[in-house]
Formats: structure tokens, sequence, C-alpha cells
């Protein structure tokens, strides 16, 4: 898997568990806290690019929540976003990382990860890293 700083999504924060929904990015420079950004891609190949969802154990204490990764595409960096990707959601009942691929194909300027917490049992924490990766397949 090869994977370049420059297309990370969201990565490298001081602080990368997820407990409640994050919004999507606004700008092309990184959050110090979460590690999510707008990642600037003007134009992609006909079958798309592979977005990387990378999720580590939840470490929380809920028995219903979840969290599910969506990603988001538009034309103007700080609104008209549109989703253009789902993954599965990835609950408390989740002990392992996962992994999973999904192939994106937009011709929209700017995509963004977002990050949606349902439930009220409890809390739920989890990891996350997403990247735009190369030469991946979708799983998961």
């Amino acid at each position: 898997m090869i994977l370049d700083d420059l297309l990370k999504l969201r990565a490298g924060g001081s602080s990368p568990s997820v407990t409640t929904t994050e919004a999507g990015a606004t700008s092309l420079t990184r959050d110090g806290t979460t590690g999510k950004v707008v990642i600037q891609i003007n134009k992609m190949p006909a079958e798309g690019l592979p977005i990387i969802v990378l999720a580590a154990a939840d470490a929380g204490t809920s028995t219903d929540k979840s969290l599910t990764v969506t990603i988001e595409a538009s034309d103007t960096l700080a609104s008209g976003y549109a989703q253009v990707a789902s993954f599965t959601a990835q609950t408390f009942a989740d002990t392992t990382v996962k992994k999973m691929v999904r192939r994106v194909a937009t011709q929209k300027t700017y995509l963004r990860s977002v990050i949606t917490a349902a439930g009220s049992n409890g809390t739920i924490s989890r990891d996350y890293e997403i990247y735009i990766g190369i030469g991946e397949v979708d799983e998961g």
C-alpha cells in the first residue's frame, strides 16, 4: 500500500480519536488536532481514485454507538459539498483494526471526509486515518 503525505484526508493530528460527529474540513491547511484537511484533486481518472479508511478498534464503553465515514466532493473550497462515497459503519462491537477501500469517481475539484456518530448509549472512541490511495482495490 502506497500512502502519500500529501493525499491524507485525515491523519497526523495530535488527537486522532473520533468520539462525536466530525464535520468536514473547509481548508487546504491541515487541522493540527484532528489531522483533517481538504484535498484539491482537480480531475481524476475515469475509473476514479481509491479512498482508504483505516479504523482502530473501539476504545469506548458503548453498547449501541457507531461511526460512519463518508467522502464529499465540491467545486468550491468552503461550501457545496455532496457525498460521493460511504463506508460501512463501525460499531462498538468492532474490536479489531479495519481497512476499507472504496473507489471514488468525480470531476469535482475538492475532496474531504466527514465522520458521523449515531446511537445514544455510552461512549465511542476510535482513531481514524483516511487517505487517497494508489493502486488499491475495493475491499471491506
